[in-house]
């Protein structure tokens, strides 16, 4: 069944505001990830698999971008799926949304120098993703900020769905941005290996 989701409006409409997501979905499709994971988002019936580096990941068999131009695509406005959140919390999605494009352009281009390319138009492969859930530190501070994004990497002629990722992170150190970098450099790493942790022998 399909997981209903509200786009959340501009980010200057919602420093006071209290937003909330619908929650009609199946009891099964709320066992990802507490409700954050939507696997309708990802166009094609996936069986996503727990990893150390990802924490649902599924890789079409045989994948790899190695000799190939990866294209990073524009991420669209947050949308918060699974609870309620905070304006303030929001307003920071919004601005994690913003610059994760540039932020996977550049940690890629870097990790991936020499195995493939990283582009912003054309390619041979296409990334898109968007931002699920961001919520700052709990109440007097307990608990971490945590920001939770779901990607996919389709083919760019046929749209065909080849990678389908879930991830949450918790930024329990450093900043937020800086958490984010370096679980994309793990991510590179993963691409490296032609994402073998999501079908392993």
């Amino acid at each position: 069944m399909r997981i209903s989701s509200k786009t959340l409006l501009p980010a200057a409409a919602l420093a006071a505001a209290v937003l909330f997501s619908p929650s009609h979905a199946a009891d099964e499709s709320k066992a990802l990830d507490d409700g954050r994971l939507d696997p309708s988002w990802f166009g094609a019936a996936v069986e996503f698999r727990t990893t150390p580096t990802i924490d649902y990941l599924w890789a079409k068999p045989g994948f790899s971008c190695k000799g190939k131009v990866l294209r990073i695509e524009p991420w669209p406005d947050p949308v918060f799926v699974g609870r309620e959140r905070r304006g303030r919390d929001a307003v920071k999605a919004f601005q994690l949304a913003e610059g994760m494009p540039m932020r996977l352009r550049t940690v890629l281009r870097h990790v991936l120098k020499g195995f493939s390319e990283v582009a912003s138009e054309g390619g041979d492969l296409v990334l898109s993703g968007r931002l699920v859930d961001y919520v700052s530190k709990g109440t007097m501070g307990k608990s971490p900020p945590q920001a939770t994004w779901d990607m996919r990497i389709t083919d760019a002629k046929t749209g065909e769905l080849l990678v389908a990722l879930h991830h949450r992170r918790l930024m329990s150190i450093s900043t937020v941005e800086e958490r984010i970098d370096m679980w994309l450099e793990e991510f590179g790493e993963a691409l490296k290996s032609d994402l073998a942790l999501a079908n392993p022998s």
